[in-house]
């Protein structure tokens, strides 16, 4: 077993122990706001309620993606913050129904990507938010406001059914729509931009069905704070 699976093993016991405190790990709010730097330390506290599934994910998240980071990009500023921002996403996303189906992937820049099918975000046609999926936004709005200077792309896509300036002004509502629900959330609106391509970006071939679900989607590129 290399160094990095003994440190992963280690710190997932760990969190395993701590599920059983009544305590919950609390971090350290350094910034502005309450807000606290990617990868911060963490101060326990008796101050709140007990740990919740949800909060355990979020610890589980930023320690592997940590690990991860530290461990790619041989050892990059880049690879770090990505592997950071990659686990304190999937932490904040531990605890939702669409977790399986929401895409996350690491950017060059330092970003992570997360690709959400615009069928469990949006009813056929409309820009407003399914109240199913709102939760979900929820946690990534938190991890936004969470740390300190991250930011946020969201942009809209569509299948080419129907016409081109139909679909682009879609995806350009769509995009918005998400940008102020985060904003409903607390989220700065200097840390979100929005763009809509309309068909113009596929990732699949719009010849069938499926090809189509795949465009249909809604990207938001959540951006570490320069080093």
């Amino acid at each position: 077993m290399n160094q990095l699976h003994r440190f992963a093993v280690i710190s997932l016991s760990a969190l395993a122990l701590a599920a059983c405190n009544t305590t919950p790990p609390q971090q350290t709010a350094t910034g502005p706001g309450g807000c606290k730097p990617l990868g911060g330390t963490q101060q326990t506290t008796t101050a709140n309620s007990n740990t919740t599934n949800a909060a355990i994910g979020a610890v589980a998240g930023g320690v592997l993606g940590a690990v991860v980071g530290r461990n790619v990009a041989n050892r990059s500023s880049v690879g770090t913050r990505n592997g950071l921002l990659l686990g304190a996403l999937a932490g904040g996303l531990a605890g939702s129904q669409y977790n399986k189906m929401i895409g996350m992937t690491e950017q060059n820049d330092g970003s992570v990507k997360l690709n959400i099918p615009g069928s469990v975000m949006f009813s056929t046609g409309s820009a407003t938010i399914s109240p199913a999926f709102a939760s979900t936004l929820d946690s990534v709005a938190g991890t936004i406001k969470e740390y300190c200077g991250l930011t946020a792309t969201v942009t809209g896509h569509t299948d080419n059914t129907g016409t081109v300036e139909g679909n682009r002004r879609l995806s350009e509502e769509r995009a918005r729509s998400v940008a102020n629900y985060l904003v409903s959330r607390g989220v700065d609106p200097m840390r979100l931009q929005q763009a809509g391509r309309g068909q113009n970006e596929p990732i699949a071939t719009n010849a069938t069905e499926e090809g189509r679900a795949q465009n249909r989607r809604v990207e938001i590129f959540v951006r570490p704070p320069a080093s």
